[in-house]
């Protein structure tokens, strides 16, 4: 993957992300991936806030959600989480998460997002803009297999 096209976001594992065992509670895995998905579309230059104001779109609605968990994180690991862009259909975005302690994989995650438009309070996907899919497809990178 090209560390360019690939984005870096970083968390430490704090006391409350634990259960009574000391290990991750895995919903967190999810919370931090969601979190590294907003950190991505701000570092490739299109933060959700102003594609929501360009293309009155409702944000990028959650669709699908996986993760494969091999190894246990415990309090105060480092884990970095690498995001990257490796689908793009009609309406649909496919964001994949590779989570790192000391570059040994821990956590493999993705998730489909939908770009979504309200209309009279029904939230439904739409086609991606051409100008916005050309700016995806200049990120996207094969999708790693884990």
């Amino acid at each position: 993957m090209s560390l360019v096209k690939v984005k870096q976001y970083k968390i430490k594992v704090e006391w409350g992300d634990c259960d009574p065992y000391g290990i991750v509670f895995y919903p967190n895995f999810y919370k931090w991936m969601d979190s590294a998905q907003w950190s991505y579309f701000k570092s490739i230059k299109q933060p959700i806030s102003k594609l929501e104001e360009l293309y009155n779109i409702k944000g990028l609605p959650l669709l699908h959600t996986e993760a494969k968990f091999l190894s246990a994180c415990v309090r105060e690991d480092i884990l970095n989480i690498q995001t990257s862009l490796v689908n793009i259909t009609n309406s649909t975005l496919k964001i994949q998460h590779i989570i790192k302690r000391k570059n040994k994989i821990v956590c493999a995650g993705a998730e489909i997002r939908i770009w979504a438009e309200e209309n009279n309070g029904i939230i439904k996907s739409k086609a991606i803009p051409d100008k916005m899919k050309k700016v995806f497809e200049y990120y996207l990178v094969e999708e790693k297999k884990v």
